[in-house]
């Protein structure tokens, strides 16, 4: 049993929370490497009307999941790579994202979103979408968008008016 973390996400119609066990280095890696996860003492809460349902434990499929609000440790800094922060905007269900997605300085980030892992970290986040009918807009450190549920991926110059890591 590994470490419990705090765990958000997003599916098409509520909002997950709860704790899940890290098995690896990174949430990121633990997502990528299972098509489900099993989330302890959780909360769903719907983005139309806002009831809630608690459960005690939920496995979730990773295709459930458009978004993932990236907690517990950033993995070992020896392994992290040179990039550059490439802004983009993107369209998940319901949700519209806008951060900064990192890549080689050389590499097209929309061009190479499909050779990516399942679950892409996009950091400076800014997260649209609607609940009961009022339109919400939260800020996240890192984000974790579910590739294979993306309906669309552009760049733009400067995400939602930040610059990277000015928060």
């Amino acid at each position: 049993m590994g470490t419990k973390i705090d765990f958000i996400g997003f599916s098409d119609d509520c909002r997950v929370e709860g704790k899940v066990d890290l098995e690896d280095a990174r949430l990121a890696d633990l997502l990528n490497g299972n098509t489900s996860i099993v989330v302890h003492d959780v909360t769903l809460v719907s983005t139309r009307d806002g009831h809630t349902q608690a459960f005690k434990k939920l496995e979730i499929s990773r295709d459930e999941l458009d978004i993932v609000v990236a907690s517990g440790p950033r993995g070992d800094p020896k392994r992290r790579l040179a990039t550059k922060p490439n802004g983009v905007a993107m369209r998940l269900g319901p949700y519209c994202a806008e951060g900064f997605m990192h890549a080689p300085p050389t590499a097209n980030p929309v061009r190479g979103f499909s050779h990516r892992p399942a679950m892409v970290a996009v950091t400076d986040a800014v997260l649209e979408y609607d609940f009961c009918d009022e339109p919400k807009s939260e800020w996240f450190r890192t984000l974790l968008i579910n590739r294979d549920l993306a309906v669309s991926l552009r760049t733009v110059s400067s995400p939602a008016g930040i610059q990277p890591g000015a928060a």
